[in-house]
């Protein structure tokens, strides 16, 4: 059907929009009927309410941000931990939602201004997040804005996987239904398209956590007898944690031990930095690696492992 080879066509050109064979797949499915298939292209045409649920592929973990002031100190785009809250709503805060059309991402990736995106959170859940915080750090603490951070490549993954699973489903209407194939023949097949959704733009893998560079599958086993920073050192070094921050958290990890299973707030704060940098690019490590192999070290060196 030549429609269908327009469209994979147009997934191949790397110059064009990705909204211009999803807009021709809305027309395809418009045609054919297929009200599952024309749901999704809306979705990615126009956006997703904020309201609604999303893809697994238009979520993603991030870094809690926020621009406070603290003893009369401003710090500005500073990474923070979640004060207690019930823990279903704590997970939830740190995933970043991508709930903009595809054009609306792409506007993003060209213009090219951070190399991250951050999601603001309402005044609402702001204010729930001060109320405690201020409680720890002092009635002069003020949390001016927070929000959830990820890097900018985020969103190119977003629509890669929007037009990896167009490719891979006209692909297999191209192989399950010939040249010659009408549209008519195509809208008294609604079953078959309906499975051929399931088995690919429907078919999410674990698409949550944000992979940087080759070294994404580090290893996060680790084995540290109690205050041994010989051990320690040695065992971040064979991860490429940086020499330099290796050394800032030698010095902080004594200072402050921890009470009921909890870090000191200098190590959660270097903890905060190094999630950064593996969201920035900075570590070659995955998110998901990052924080479990750093949590595990510091743990075992602790003896709470």
């Amino acid at each position: 059907m030549k429609l269908i080879s327009d469209i994979l066509n147009d997934l191949m050109d790397d110059q064009l929009s990705l909204s211009v064979p999803l807009t021709k797949t809305k027309f395809l499915a418009s045609k054919i009927a297929h009200q599952e298939l024309l749901e999704w292209v809306n979705f990615e045409l126009k956006g997703y309410p904020s309201n609604g649920s999303l893809p697994a592929y238009r979520i993603t973990k991030g870094v809690i941000v926020g621009d406070m002031i603290k003893s009369g100190i401003r710090f500005s785009d500073h990474p923070f931990h979640l004060p207690d809250l019930p823990a279903d709503l704590n997970e939830q805060m740190q995933l970043f939602r991508a709930h903009d059309n595809v054009s609306a991402l792409e506007s993003l990736l060209k213009s090219k201004s951070s190399n991250m995106v951050c999601a603001l959170f309402p005044e609402n859940i702001l204010r729930t997040i001060e109320k405690p915080m201020k409680n720890t750090n002092g009635a002069d603490f003020q949390l001016l804005r927070a929000g959830i951070k990820v890097p900018l490549h985020s969103l190119h993954k977003i629509l890669a996987e929007v037009k990896d699973k167009l490719m891979e489903f006209m692909l297999a209407l191209d192989k399950q239904f010939d040249v010659n194939t009408e549209i008519r023949d195509l809208k008294n097949n609604q079953s078959k398209i309906t499975t051929i959704m399931n088995t690919t733009i429907h078919n999410n893998g674990d698409g949550n956590v944000i992979n940087t560079g080759e070294k994404a599958s580090i290893t996060t086993n680790v084995s540290i007898n109690k205050g041994n920073k010989q051990v320690l050192e040695r065992k971040l070094a064979e991860n490429n944690v940086a020499e330099q921050d290796i050394r800032e958290l030698l010095l902080v990890i004594d200072e402050e031990p921890p009470v009921d299973q909890k870090f000191g707030e200098k190590v959660n704060l270097w903890l905060q930095k190094m999630v950064a940098k593996s969201l920035s690019g900075g570590w070659e490590i995955s998110l998901g690696a990052a924080g479990s192999l750093l949590a595990d070290a510091i743990k075992q060196y602790y003896g709470l492992g």
